[in-house]
């Protein structure tokens, strides 16, 4: 569906600038960022209508948004089109990131390092939530 909004935008405007986040349940190197959506790891792998995934370096690095069974997943994606990194106008990109600072993490116990979750088994353990947040920088020139 996510394939489809994007080509219908670029239908309208060939020229727009698109940004797509959630939570995709897959991660950066899975079939449906691979083969459906055709996303690149890598700039240099672009042409102007592929789309870019900073969150594919990140993820062969180790870095996740969220864990299962000592597994790291990155699930939480963030991807655009070719035109936002080479964008001498206005905001363009520059990194991707995990916001996986310590508070955020569950100290201690089984599941130490983890997203320190809100809810446990049915318990309130006033944590945020069972996934890192990701975000992207953005930049452009200041004249």
């Amino acid at each position: 569906m996510n394939r489809r909004i994007i080509d219908s935008l670029r239908y309208l405007d060939p020229s727009a600038k698109i940004v797509s986040m959630g939570d995709f349940n897959d991660d950066p190197i899975s079939p449906s960022f691979k083969k459906i959506l055709k996303v690149k790891g890598k700039e240099k792998q672009l042409d102007s209508l592929g789309l870019f995934g900073p969150m594919e370096n990140l993820f062969k690095k180790g870095i996740g948004s969220l864990a299962y069974r000592d597994q790291w997943n990155l699930f939480d994606q963030i991807y655009m089109t070719a035109n936002f990194i080479e964008n001498p106008e206005g905001y363009r990109f520059w990194k991707a990131d995990v916001f996986n600072l310590p508070y955020l993490m569950d100290p201690k116990g089984t599941y130490k390092g983890y997203p320190l979750r809100t809810y446990a088994g049915g318990s309130y353990i006033g944590g945020y939530s069972d996934h890192f947040p990701v975000f992207v920088h953005l930049i452009r020139e200041v004249k």
